[in-house]
């Protein structure tokens, strides 16, 4: 079952690839038909105002998914704390983490990878509301069971782990 989860998942991903790859093709045609006269610069600029754009409505959509979800967090004054690269923070009393059927605690590591069903929305975390760091672009602070584990969306690899982050 997981592993046709994962081929699912990989070609839903290579899908999007193929369209880019044949107006590509396409392209060099209507380069020929202008006759190559020099009108590349206003197609790249073009190209960068676009890939700005997408850019920035990431990021508005993004702002939009933390200012208007309700992750139920909250911390207590004298609660128990969580130590995360040197510094200690207040541990978040957060509703009760639901494994996906067959997954329990695992102790996660820097350099594994994570699983692609956790990956995913109800698994993001408000990062600056329990003080981690933000993430690098391409990268996100996911909850798994009481731990905050920062992974490479595109890979999957962790890259770094707060632990007993969630009571």
């Amino acid at each position: 079952m997981k592993r046709l989860v994962l081929l699912a998942a990989i070609l839903a991903l290579s899908l999007p690839a193929i369209p880019g790859a044949h107006a590509r093709e396409h392209d060099g045609d209507r380069q020929e038909e202008r006759g190559h006269r020099g009108d590349n610069r206003a197609e790249h600029d073009r190209g960068h105002e676009q890939n700005v754009r997408e850019e920035r409505g990431r990021r508005a959509e993004e702002r939009v998914f933390a200012e208007h979800r309700d992750f139920g967090y909250h911390r207590g004054e004298n609660g128990p704390k969580f130590k995360y690269k040197g510094r200690s923070y207040i541990a978040v009393n957060a509703p009760r983490f639901v494994y996906p059927r067959g997954w329990g605690y695992r102790h996660w590591v820097a350099g594994t990878f994570l699983p692609t069903i956790f990956i995913a929305e109800p698994y993001f975390i408000d990062f600056a509301w329990i003080g981690l760091p933000p993430p690098p672009p391409g990268y996100r602070w996911v909850r798994y069971g009481p731990d905050a584990v920062l992974v490479d969306v595109y890979t999957r690899r962790i890259t770094d782990v707060a632990y007993d982050v969630f009571i």
